[in-house]
């Protein structure tokens, strides 16, 4: 089949139609999941969210939080937590009715494939703890003529609860084990086994109350850029004003051992509205130092600002690094603005919205489960400056976005993609995403095409098939042309209200590599 056929069948699939099977009335959407500066829903793409949707948090009927979904799957998202009055536990309600009808996105292109989540949850044992405890297997198969196979079979145990045996105590636990062992193409095999705690923390006071003290591996909830740390942070909460100061040290980058050789220390103050119903807005400012063995690693100071009501919404963070005096003599100025982001979004009707952002962080966490030709695309173009469109039908949509990126080894490359997606044909039970991108920069340009059908015969049961071409022009290489192709599908099963199963299988073809990968999980949520 050649790349101009291959091309035109991806984009003429993006004129079939779409249906949702029908289910029945959902429960409540809540938070299933915490880390310290992203929450994770069970809701996702088939319940109308897109990505930039601002949300809110709802505790007793009032806003406690905003989120911003960063990542979409078709029934899960994960979100980033923009402001705080208390802090969120795992079955905190998150309004998403003013979304709920909305069709789904189909330009959505750093979407993750987080795995169909029930959207019944038992009702909390009690202890008050919530949680997960699964199993999972990753084998990726190398055709070329490496020919290595990597298997990968993991544990992983994840507990949240507050008020634990009626006491004012918390508890965050993520635990999380593999087994990796590698073939090489001598016929030997390396076995490498790891066991790592990604948070494990005691909290102190009531999440609705002034005072909170949290001790152990954490993450700092109120300052975006400070990863994980070991250590403590405490909290003073007030209706519209909020102060914490927070220290402890980073653990060892491979094994997340614990370790002394970086110590992070900072403080903030975050002052906010006091809810009224239909608008929200925050700021928080502060400084974090970083050392090693006493000296300097880095001193910074940020401000993080978000506002939003029923049409607008935006998002703002900057850092400044302040440098001393012998950084100013290698060239540098006493002050830097680094790390920016700024993300906003305009409803100009109920059918079209407008939208606008900048990135130029050094480095993100980003939320992952498989790696596929597209996200390793996006992912490339990250940083730099983005304004598109949507218009929303009721059985459809389209959205185009134009972006302008650099910063990476391909040099300033703009881009240019459009989606359209057709839902809720009755009758048919298919789902429908298509995304095209023209991209040219200095070093390379080319297309990628992505589609993903999805097929839900049951309302537990969905069935994805998602492929795509990525065609690459570089005067410097050799070959001059490059293709990509892969083809993959996934199942989410629900096995009544606390069982979930996932597999996935993809191929992947390309100019110097062929892989298999094959994917398995069954997880008991409790």
């Amino acid at each position: 089949m050649t790349r101009e056929l291959l091309a035109l069948i991806l984009a003429g699939v993006a004129l079939m139609p779409r249906a949702v099977a029908q289910a029945p009335a959902p429960e409540p959407v809540r938070i299933t999941y915490l880390t310290g500066s992203s929450a994770y829903i069970d809701a996702g793409r088939q319940d109308g969210l897109e990505q930039g949707d601002t949300l809110r948090v709802l505790r007793g009927g009032a806003r406690v939080a905003g989120l911003r979904v960063e990542y979409l799957a078709s029934r899960q998202a994960a979100c980033a937590i923009l402001d705080q009055t208390v802090p969120l536990v795992v079955g905190d309600t998150v309004d998403v009715a003013r979304r709920a009808a909305t069709p789904v996105l189909a330009a959505d292109s750093a979407a993750g494939r987080q795995s169909l989540a029930s959207r019944r949850r038992p009702p909390g044992p009690a202890l008050g703890l919530r949680g997960r405890i699964g199993a999972r297997y990753l084998g990726v198969w190398q055709r070329d003529a490496v020919r290595t196979h990597f298997s990968q079979p993991s544990l992983d145990l994840r507990l949240d609860g507050e008020g634990v045996g009626g006491a004012p105590v918390g508890i965050m636990l993520d635990l999380r084990t593999r087994r990796t062992a590698t073939a090489r193409p001598d016929g030997t095999t390396v076995v490498d086994g790891r066991t790592r705690v990604y948070r494990g923390a005691l909290a102190f006071g009531s999440p609705s109350g002034p005072l909170r003290l949290t001790a152990g591996r954490q993450y700092s909830a109120a300052v975006s850029s400070v990863s994980l740390f070991d250590g403590a942070q405490a909290e003073l909460r007030m209706p519209s004003w909020a102060f914490g100061v927070f220290g402890g040290s980073e653990p060892a980058p491979v094994d997340l051992a614990y370790s002394n050789e970086i110590r992070d220390y900072g403080t903030y103050i975050q002052l906010h509205n006091r809810p009224d119903g239909g608008r929200y807005w925050s700021a928080t400012m502060g400084g974090v130092g970083s050392y090693t063995r006493g000296v300097t690693n880095r001193e910074f100071l940020f401000v993080q600002g978000t506002y939003s009501d029923q049409r607008f919404s935006i998002y703002l963070t900057q850092e400044v690094d302040h440098y001393r005096a012998w950084k100013q003599v290698l060239g540098e100025s006493p002050w830097s603005f680094t790390s920016t982001f700024g993300s906003l979004r305009y409803d100009v009707t109920s059918r079209v919205s407008l939208n606008a952002g900048y990135d130029n962080r050094r480095s993100v966490r980003l939320y992952r489960d498989a790696m596929t030709p597209e996200t390793t695309f996006d992912d490339t173009f990250r940083q730099g400056v983005w304004g598109g469109m949507a218009l929303r039908f009721p059985h459809a949509r389209v959205a185009f976005d134009a972006r302008s990126s650099g910063g990476g080894v391909a040099g300033r490359t703009r881009a240019y993609t459009l989606g359209a997606a057709l839902s809720r044909v009755a009758g048919l039970g298919l789902g429908l995403r298509s995304r095209s991108t023209r991209y040219d920069g200095p070093r390379e340009s080319g297309w990628l095409q992505a589609v993903d059908l999805d097929f839900a015969p049951l309302p537990s049961v969905l069935v994805t098939v998602n492929g795509g071409l990525r065609l690459a022009n570089d005067p410097l290489a050799d070959p001059t042309d490059r293709t990509i192709t892969w083809i993959g599908t996934d199942l989410d099963l629900n096995l009544g209200r606390r069982w979930y199963l996932n597999a996935s299988v993809s191929h992947e073809t390309g100019a110097l590599e062929r892989n298999d990968q094959v994917y398995g999980g069954l997880s008991n949520r409790f």
